[in-house]
């Protein structure tokens, strides 16, 4: 019989040291209102929030039109708020059909909740490079990974990621409309590392979904300067720490992964330890995985599947028994 390693009660702690932290002097996560705007699907507030002394995110804060009452709701960390709600926000306008079912954030809001999105820290702490061809150009994430190893050599890009989207949880548990005790997370590729981590450390966050972004050290791009580094992920694997042992840690956290390119029918395989722990809490409920296996970007049956699954742990609305909601 295949026997699995021990989750230490200690582990989160391990991952925490792993991820490190910045030393800056303990700062307020203030919040600046910027303007509000309505679109068709929800009404917008767009926020700046304090991620350091000298640092600040874009928050975008997405309530349906003509709500009232407490919400369940969802924070959907990407590269910045305009790919998670489905338009530019710099113009107003649509973003192209062809990536619908990546707009987490705009269908969230469809189902009848609160969402924030919000972007990533390469673009708050560095200007874009001279030559840059914008936020996906790597070029930028080099600089800013260059830039956090500077200024905080002891924390790292993953950090970093989590410790800001973990204060996008903060700020949206503070809303009068929201219903703190129902609070979600998910997110796509980038996004869904940032999920990942956030949602295992903070305990706020109820329900989990990640789409892809690789849950195994050798399935996509960990050792990428922005997230770890080459040497980190050696030193992080040479201490036998892998990201079941998080999910196990937070046992019976609600799970749902999404695989189709970079995630896969191994991924399944590699959360085995943790769907160990959670059967023998008797959760396996808890944990939910759909392998579309038709690329990066998530299928409407994929999405369907779990936006059912936050609907169930999060105590919200389900979704019809199509997937018509995603349609404009």
């Amino acid at each position: 019989m295949k026997t699995f390693p021990v989750v230490e009660p200690e582990m989160m702690e391990r991952w925490r040291r792993a991820l490190g932290e910045s030393g800056e002097l303990p700062f307020t996560p203030e919040t600046e209102w910027v303007r509000k705007a309505d679109f068709p699907e929800f009404h917008g507030e767009f926020y700046w929030q304090r991620t350091g002394q000298k640092t600040r995110q874009q928050i975008l804060l997405m309530t349906p039109h003509g709500m009232s009452g407490k919400r369940p709701a969802v924070v959907t960390p990407f590269y910045s708020p305009d790919g998670m709600c489905g338009y530019d926000l710099a113009t107003g306008k649509r973003l192209p059909r062809e990536k619908e079912t990546t707009f987490f954030a705009l269908h969230l809001v469809r189902l009848g909740y609160v969402v924030v999105a919000c972007d990533a820290y390469p673009f708050h702490l560095v200007p874009c490079p001279e030559g840059c061809g914008g936020r996906q150009d790597f070029l930028w994430w080099r600089a800013a990974a260059a830039e956090l190893q500077r200024r905080f050599p002891h924390w790292t890009g993953t950090g970093k990621l989590a410790a800001d989207t973990r204060l996008a949880v903060e700020f949206l548990a503070r809303q009068p409309m929201v219903d703190a005790d129902r609070i979600g997370i998910m997110g796509h590729s980038l996004g869904g590392k940032m999920a990942f981590y956030a949602g295992c450390l903070d305990e706020r966050v109820k329900a989990v979904v990640g789409s892809d972004f690789g849950i195994g050290w050798e399935q996509t791009n960990w050792s990428d300067p922005w997230y770890w580094g080459a040497e980190r992920v050696e030193a992080l694997r040479q201490q036998g720490l892998e990201h079941w042992q998080m999910l196990a840690a937070r046992c019976p956290l609600p799970f749902f992964l999404i695989a189709g390119e970079f995630d896969n029918e191994a991924s399944w395989e590699f959360l085995a330890p943790a769907r160990k722990r959670y059967a023998a809490a008797g959760a396996e409920e808890n944990l939910g995985f759909f392998n579309h296996a038709s690329g990066h970007r998530p299928t409407a049956e994929s999405l369907l599947a779990a936006y059912r699954f936050l609907g169930r742990h999060l105590e919200a609305e389900q979704p019809e028994t199509t997937a018509a909601f995603l349609e404009p």
